[in-house]
């Protein structure tokens, strides 16, 4: 009884991913309805299990979660940007509960393989668990840091990582093969995380798509600070009305991921400590932050902030006429130090690893 529900409410998900324009992949379609999420969260409610949602499977002493079983459209928009063929090889970084594993083992078959590696030596033994009791048995469970790749099992055709990160470790492109394929949520700017899916020539990665998402970050050695607002105390108050108003619509059209990748010197602040963050730039002289008030966004300049006032309204003025989608950049990764200088159109931001260019169409 509890199988045949679960079918039906697999059904029903896929067919919401399908009527919402997320999955659109015939094969990775059929991986989704043959591969069943309940078996890989053991103990929830079917009708939990099946909504559109990320489910955390792992928290700290704090409550914040440390691994989690990913939202179904997501990993339907990274399976198809990863583009997986049958009889391909491919490394998992962040084993979670197996669940994207056993997909992609479907979608391999015949003649791939699958490796996923977790740092945690608990997920590791529970997505092995899980995968045994779904009968998948073409993944290995690897518990190492993912820093590393795999090299026991190197070269891949295709690399996901499931957990952001905010640069790439040399090992994952070192150990693609050349035209092979990297998916990797990247933290490079502001609120979002863009999900690119970078395709290996010779020693640059060029993006060949890309889609907006959030993902825990990486632990160990690609572990990075994931901070939101800047510091208390870096802000020049008070801050100066400058009579200048957004429409409040836009931020959540897009506008501020947009400009936190196109323009230098995007921030974020809390104006007090229980306040929501707030967003603009900022330059050598001073700040200017778009606050939410009767229903705009009001422009202020904190310290000598008028020119960065007059940046922030004439970024929006260039993106208000054709709302353009962070999904339509593009990104490109060069080891640091053999990037080239960035042209007209370009932002540049620099990691220890390597260096993206992100270049507005």
């Amino acid at each position: 009884m509890r199988d045949a529900g679960a079918r039906r409410r697999n059904r029903e998900l896929v067919a919401h991913l399908q009527e919402a324009g997320v999955l659109t992949d015939p094969a990775v379609a059929a991986a989704f309805q043959s591969v069943l999420r309940h078996q890989f969260l053991p103990g929830r409610r079917l009708a939990y299990v099946y909504e559109d949602t990320a489910i955390p499977t792992k928290t700290d002493e704090r409550g914040l979660a440390l691994s989690s079983s990913s939202q179904p459209a997501i990993m339907a928009l990274m399976l198809q940007q990863l583009a997986l063929q049958p009889g391909q090889r491919v490394l998992e970084i962040g084993a979670g509960t197996g669940y994207n594993a056993a997909l992609m083992a479907r979608l391999v078959s015949p003649g791939g393989a699958v490796y996923t590696l977790d740092i945690d030596e608990e997920v590791c033994a529970q997505a092995r668990a899980n995968l045994g009791a779904a009968g998948v048995e073409e993944v290995q469970v690897v518990d190492a840091d993912g820093a590393a790749g795999w090299p026991e099992a190197a070269p891949f055709d295709r690399l996901i990582v499931t957990a952001s990160a905010d640069d790439l470790a040399p090992a994952w492109p070192y150990q693609l093969l050349d035209e092979g394929r990297l998916v990797v949520p990247l933290a490079l700017a502001g609120p979002a995380h863009l999900c690119v899916a970078f395709v290996k020539r010779g020693r640059v990665l060029e993006s060949d798509s890309l889609s907006c998402c959030g993902f825990l970050p990486m632990r160990g050695e690609m572990g990075f600070d994931v901070r939101l607002a800047e510091p208390d105390g870096t802000l020049p108050l008070p801050g100066r009305p400058t009579w200048i108003s957004l429409p409040a619509a836009d931020m959540s059209a897009g506008f501020k991921t947009w400009l936190a990748l196109t323009r230098p010197g995007f921030v974020q602040h809390r104006l007090h400590p229980e306040a929501p963050l707030v967003f603009g730039l900022r330059d050598e002289r001073g700040t200017a932050l778009a606050v939410p008030e009767r229903e705009a966004l009001w422009i202020y300049a904190f310290g000598e902030g008028q020119e960065a006032a007059g940046r922030l309204l004439a970024a929006h003025r260039e993106w208000a006429p054709t709302r353009p989608n962070p999904e339509h950049l593009t990104v490109a990764a060069y080891p640091t130090g053999e990037e080239p200088a960035a042209q007209a159109g370009q932002m540049r931001f620099a990691r220890p690893r390597f260096t993206f260019l992100v270049t507005r169409p």
